[in-house]
Formats: structure tokens, sequence, C-alpha cells
């Protein structure tokens, strides 16, 4: 069996009816890529982030550069690094994106893309980006 290797499908910057900041993505393909999953390299400029949102299906980060935060609805900010893997659940409200001082990158794995795009919500505000590390 010969090496499958991936071929950029599509690229260009998330919109901001989305996203706080600059963001910007490649969305990948490959020969053996499963019809039914989606695989996007996102790339979160500092002071970046996503709205708060709702998954429909399974998604899997993987953090492959500088440091980003994720947080779920109700609970505490973690800080995500370049290595870490992380499962988001269908049905969770949350966002991610860079710190203040660091562009964050990850490779995202969404399953199951045909269950549909999920629900955007409201902005992440300054107050709740800014509130890292305080209690």
């Amino acid at each position: 069996m010969s090496t499958k290797y991936t071929t950029v499908t599509e690229e260009g910057k998330v919109s901001n009816s989305f996203m706080t900041g600059d963001v910007s993505y490649k969305k990948q393909t490959s020969d053996i890529h499963p019809e039914n999953t989606l695989i996007k390299d996102v790339t979160f400029e500092p002071g970046s982030r996503c709205n708060w949102h709702i998954n429909s299906s399974l998604q899997l980060f993987i953090a492959t550069d500088g440091i980003g935060y994720y947080q779920e609805r109700g609970k505490g900010m973690k800080l995500i690094h370049k290595g870490q893997v992380l499962t988001v659940l269908p049905g969770v409200e949350h966002w991610y994106g860079a710190t203040p001082f660091s562009r964050f990158s990850h490779i995202a794995i969404i399953t199951e893309i045909d269950k549909g795009k999920g629900i955007w919500l409201e902005s992440v505000t300054d107050e709740e980006y800014n509130s890292f590390g305080k209690s």
C-alpha cells in the first residue's frame, strides 16, 4: 500500500459572523479520507476566538502550534498547548481561540458531518475572554 497525501481543497479567512479577530483555515482531504468526516487546519492570530457554539457531532482537536484557550459554558477556561488532543462531544456549548499573546493553531477532525453544522451563538465578550486565571 502506498502512502496517501492530503490535499488542500479550500482555504481562506473565517467570517467575523462566527469569530472575533483574524482566523484562517484550510480544509483538507485525501484518497482515504472518510466521506463523512471533515479535516480543517485552523489558525487564530493573538486575541482571536470563535463565538460560543454547539457542535452537532464529535470534534477532535489536535493542537499544533502556540497556546490557546478552551471553555465550556459554566466551567473554567483551560489552556491548550501544542501536542494536546481535545475531544468535544456533540451538544456541548463551548468556545476556543488564541491567547492575547500567542497565535494558536489546531487540526480539527469533525465526524458525521451529515448531522449538520451546529449552532452558532453570541460572541465571547472581552470580559469573558480576559477572565483567565481570575476567580
